[in-house]
């Protein structure tokens, strides 16, 4: 498949050979688009840097300007997405399917086995660069030192990958060199048996066109000898420490290339591959190791190296297995390899898109050793209760397992390194995990990012650049326990004096502020947009509908959240669909109809972050007209509200009356608590005079609603929202005083 194809769609481009083969795609000509609503932000810069263009979202009215879409096989086959290509005529692939076209082009060598191929490829790929060789390269993984690409794109006849065995697209290869590394049986939600996995394998070296590359002493030889009519060559296996076996299996391929004579000495200078046998500390009492082993022959392997490079230290493990039907697979296996370990942590299983099965859930695995180890909380309470038993004696700490355990990891690490510090351990998590424009403090003050200018600081305070960064925040703080609050103009809310003991989240850059108009009815907004924008954007192209938005002191995140409303209008009347995370962390996109609203309130979004939305325009009428609709409402609404600092409305309106009303004809207007004043021109606005408190609004806020139901029998309820705190406990406190 060529460049001139047209227009390529990667969907799931942050995964670790998604992007590489994005990045390579791209090197060749190939016009690229990639989207992740997973991306992470080492992987978001090397894609953009390799001209990837990266969407925040994709809709599947934009499906039509592609003409074929490749598709992690992470995602499911009814991906809403997945589905609309499909219904659209285009082509659709996975990965696998995708880098067997391309490599198709070339002459390939393929890197296969259960495990090992990553580190395998990525040592052919440092020799290459190493030696400027013309031959490309397409990994499943990056380098530790981030300098080296995991992929090359050169006008040679030659490319190496790695070839995936787990998802069936093994199949499609044409290898002229095929390099086995092991056969272990594994991916029994694919392959159930031993001998089904060895047929895809079979298959593969039958295709195989030049040489078959094997193992010395593995066995291998024999049992492919007739399936081919490709030479098979066993290079021998070599003893040692970390990577020598794949060393060899390195230079059996660098010797079947026509680059020439290597020097072995090449890769004395390989940095590795992120996520195998990496460092995360080394001091005399700790050293912390991350290995991706996930298979019972690759940890047996590892935790023998770590005992020969450690031996007078305590080996603790900390293992996460990799998907429910592997667990139940080999939870016996695990059992027999792990149980040689001085201390041994579970953490629950990563399930990847598998579902719950029985078997394979982590209080199976516990149950195969004799003595059951603790299942850690994967947090910050699991990493101090880790923190406690390395610290008693020397030890080698090593986290194993292909799920999201390198989250968990981190946070001990950064815990170690910041000796205990919370607020420097958040900091030192973060660093690496947001682009450098995510803005990052601990301890911000928040009544100037208010309108009514009162309240406390935040302990964690965070401006996301982007998805990628909001991702990176989200799991933080589920990782510290974290409750979390989404701020945007700062309007229709109270931050209490004492401050929000979590992560305050402002949508404040570029790609939160984006307006487009999409056709002559949509515009579609970010959560960071004030609502003035939008109506003025609207406005120019002459669709009508927004006027009513003129004037709302809000951005559109929070007035979603709220379905704002003004001039006998709400928001979700001009709502078509919201792009939102759910309180899973799902992305949705969701229509009108799939939402609780009413007044002042959208169940879901409450639940949940609203990222932007697509608004729909009543008509299209002409710009002036617009434009002095706009301003009739500007003008109404500055005659009837104050100008004072306040939070807009204080109470919702009961039901057949107006709550300004009520406090205009009970005499409340002007009355007031310190520098916190019930304003003499609209009776349901609080506003501060001038140094007020979060309490003296709370206490007036108190008054207010005592003097209305005295006197009127009416009982407000706060509209406004209180970070942090619930109007309801503090209005049972009212009671109690009463």
């Amino acid at each position: 498949m060529s460049p001139s194809a047209g227009r390529f769609l990667m969907l799931g481009v942050g995964g670790m050979g998604m992007a590489p083969l994005a990045a390579w795609m791209a090197q060749a000509g190939y016009s690229v688009t990639g989207y992740d609503d997973y991306l992470q932000e080492p992987v978001r810069r090397f894609l953009a840097e390799s001209s990837v263009e990266l969407q925040e979202f994709v809709f599947a009215e934009q499906l039509r300007d592609f003409k074929v879409v490749v598709h992690s096989s992470a995602l499911q086959e009814d991906h809403p997405l997945l589905a609309a290509a499909r219904a659209y005529g285009l082509t659709v692939l996975r990965r696998g399917e995708m880098l067997a076209r391309v490599s198709a082009e070339k002459r390939l060598v393929a890197v296969v086995g259960s495990h090992g191929k990553t580190t395998t490829s990525g040592m052919i790929a440092h020799a290459l660069r190493s030696g400027n060789h013309e031959v490309d390269f397409i990994l499943g993984g990056f380098f530790n030192d981030g300098q080296l690409p995991p992929c090359q794109f050169t006008s040679g006849d030659w490319i190496v990958a790695e070839v995936d065995e787990s998802d069936g697209t093994i199949d499609d290869f044409v290898p002229d060199v095929t390099l086995i590394l092991n056969i272990d049986w594994d991916h029994a939600d694919r392959y159930e048996s031993a001998e089904m996995l060895d047929t895809a394998f079979r298959q593969l070296v039958s295709r195989t066109r030049g040489t078959v590359l094997v193992p010395q002493g593995s066995g291998l030889a024999a049992r492919f000898a007739e399936s081919t009519q490709a030479r098979i060559h066993e290079f021998a296996a070599v003893e040692g420490g970390f990577n020598a076996s794949n060393r060899a299996a390195a230079m059996a391929v660098l010797e079947a290339l026509p680059t020439g004579a290597i020097d072995a000495t090449v890769f004395d200078r390989f940095p590795g591959i992120a996520r195998r046998q990496t460092v995360l500390h080394d001091s005399p009492q700790l050293t912390v190791y991350e290995d991706y082993a996930h298979h019972p022959t690759e940890i047996r392997l590892l935790l023998k190296e770590l005992r020969s490079l450690h031996p007078d230290n305590r080996l603790v493990v900390v293992f996460q297995s990799h998907r429910y039907t592997r667990t139940r697979q080999f939870r016996a296996e695990f059992a027999e390899v792990l149980e040689e370990v001085d201390d041994l942590f579970l953490l629950p299983v990563y399930a990847a898109h598998e579902t719950d099965i029985e078997g394979g859930r982590v209080e199976d695995l516990a149950a195969e050793f004799e003595e059951p180890p603790p299942v850690l909380s994967m947090d910050l309470d699991g990493a101090g209760e880790l923190a406690e038993v390395v610290q008693t004696s020397a030890c080698t700490l090593a986290f194993v397992g292909a799920g999201d355990l390198d989250q968990f990891g981190s946070v001990f690490t950064s815990l170690i390194r910041c000796s205990f510090d919370l607020s420097a351990t958040w900091l030192d998590h973060l660093a690496s995990r947001v682009a450098p424009d995510c803005l990052l403090k601990v301890d911000e003050p928040l009544a100037k990012k208010t309108t009514m200018r009162v309240g406390g600081a935040a302990r964690f305070y965070a401006e996301p650049s982007n998805l990628c960064d909001l991702r990176a925040l989200l799991r933080a703080t589920a990782l510290f326990n974290l409750e979390t609050f989404c701020l945007g103009r700062g309007s229709n809310l109270i931050v209490p004096d004492e401050g929000f003991d979590g992560l305050v989240i402002r949508f404040t850059g570029d790609a939160w502020r984006r307006v487009e108009v999409l056709n002559q009815e949509h515009v579609w907004a970010g959560a960071g947009v004030r609502l003035k924008e939008i109506c003025g954007q609207a406005a120019k192209s002459g669709l009508s509908g927004f006027e009513f938005m003129e004037g709302i002191p809000g951005s559109l995140g929070g007035s979603l959240r709220m379905n704002a409303g003004a001039m006998g209008n709400w928001m979700f009347d001009v709502v078509d669909r919201v792009q939102m995370l759910d309180e899973t962390g799902r992305l949705r996109d969701l229509p009108k109809d799939a939402f609780h609203f009413g007044y002042r309130k959208v169940e879901e979004i409450s639940r949940g972050i609203a990222l932007g939305a697509i608004l729909k325009s009543v008509e299209v009428v002409e710009t002036d007209a617009i434009r002095e609709r706009m301003d009739s409402y500007s003008t109404t609404r500055k005659s009837s509200q104050p100008r004072d600092p306040s939070a807009g409305c204080i109470f919702k309106n009961p039901e057949g009356n107006f709550a300004g009303k009520l406090i205009d004809e009970n005499g409340i207007k002007g009355m007031s608590v310190g520098a916190a004043e019930v304003s003499d021109v609209h009776g349901n606005f609080i506003v501060n005079k001038g140094g007020a408190t979060a309490a003296d609004v709370i206490e007036l806020v108190r008054r207010v609603r005592a003097a209305v139901k005295e006197r009127s029998g009416y009982e407000l309820e706060p509209e406004v929202l209180l970070v942090g705190q619930s109007w309801n406990e503090l209005l049972e406190e009212e009671a109690a005083d009463v």
